[in-house]
């Protein structure tokens, strides 16, 4: 199973590429990926294509039964990757984009992306399992600084949580291949 936190993460990061006036979803009113994305198409908005980076940092790991000398286990641990988000899939529109990753069904419990300010829940359910991450951040059409928390259920042991910060940011164009 493919963490439900990449894709998730994977939203929040293309859905950081943006910036919109107003968007929001009602409180309790779930939020389809298609209709999330449609929404962010009808603002005008697109990502800037071209070569990002984005640095995913753990800040906490809470898991029920967890011996004392293993808290804080994974804090600082931090991943940087690179990928090129081609016109061509700016083009293909935003529905494509948030669902890159996914594995399971997808849906926004709450969707708010307003002034470059991005507070938003992304619900999957994948293969029996239920994840769910509330993600703040301040985005722009070429950076976002997200922090994120999700709450994951862990068989035996009940529900934790993982804790991470990702900064994505336009380092320049794809490279030509």
């Amino acid at each position: 199973m493919k963490p439900v936190w990449i894709p998730a993460l994977t939203a929040a990061v293309l859905l950081a590429a943006c910036s919109a006036e107003k968007d929001e979803a009602a409180a309790g009113d779930p939020v389809a990926v298609k209709d999330a994305a449609d929404k962010v198409a009808a603002a005008g908005l697109k990502p800037q294509a071209g070569l990002y980076k984005t640095t995913i940092t753990m800040t906490g790991l809470d898991i029920p039964g967890l011996p004392p000398e293993m808290k804080g286990h994974g804090a600082g641990l931090a991943r940087t990757v690179e990928s090129c988000l081609t016109q061509a899939e700016v083009d293909k529109g935003f529905e494509d984009l948030l669902k890159t990753g996914q594995d399971g069904e997808c849906r926004f419990d709450r969707f708010a992306l307003a002034g470059g300010n991005l507070d938003a829940v992304l619900v999957c359910d994948a293969q029996g399992r239920t994840t769910s991450m509330a993600m703040t951040g301040a985005l722009t059409s070429t950076t976002a600084d997200i922090e994120a928390s999700t709450a994951i259920a862990f068989d035996g042991v009940g529900e934790g949580t993982m804790n991470f910060t990702a900064k994505h940011e336009r380092i320049g164009e794809c490279p030509a291949g």
